[in-house]
């Protein structure tokens, strides 16, 4: 008799799964305070658009929508994008939502004035953070606005640990990207970081 492997989930399997059972910590139905801040500085105004990457169940394009943008999400989970358009649906608001790889998004022709990323870039693979640094420049349009939040690499981590080394959102946005600011903090006992850049 031959014995086979059960076949390796690939990513999609992973996220729906999480979905499917509730396992979200991240979704937590609550617009960061850093948000509304960059929207009541005026630093961030409609129209325009807006992407949210890795979007989860869609709270933030949603707010966005709120706001008059022309707001889009993408999500790798498709079961989170079906919630989040039912959410929008329910609301009564007009965004758009996509199923799609954030290191290859599928959003050709897109200018966008903002983009939102909240806790999805920390968990790609050197590879992936590099195509997903390309194709976000390419629907950024110039002065274009991005805020990212995400995982810094705890000290004793090892070298393919997932989070941020040091230095590194400067130096792999740089070609594209100036750094406005970054604001180290905790989430629980794990260093974190909020992150604001601008397209060249």
């Amino acid at each position: 008799m031959t014995h086979h492997s059960p076949p390796e989930r690939n990513t999609h399997q992973i996220w729906n799964e999480r979905y499917l059972l509730g396992n979200t910590p991240w979704d937590t139905g609550i617009t960061p305070p850093e948000l509304y801040e960059l929207v009541e500085s005026g630093q961030l105004r409609p129209p325009g658009v807006t992407l949210d990457l890795g979007c989860g169940t869609g709270t933030n394009v949603n707010f966005l929508a709120r706001l008059g943008f022309t707001a889009i999400g993408v999500d790798l989970a498709w079961r989170a994008v079906a919630m989040a358009r039912y959410k929008a649906w329910v609301a009564g608001l007009p965004p758009l939502f996509f199923v799609g790889d954030v290191a290859h998004l599928p959003l050709a022709g897109i200018q966008a004035s903002f983009a939102l990323d909240m806790g999805c870039l920390h968990s790609l693979s050197g590879e992936q953070r590099q195509r997903y640094v390309h194709s976000l420049a390419s629907l950024m349009r110039c002065d274009g606005l991005y805020m990212l939040y995400g995982f810094d690499q705890a000290p004793e981590a090892g070298h393919d640990d997932r989070g941020f080394a040091p230095d590194e959102i400067a130096a792999r946005f740089a070609p594209h990207f100036e750094m406005l600011w970054q604001r180290p903090s905790m989430q629980g006992d794990h260093p974190v970081a909020w992150y604001l850049l601008q397209r060249r």
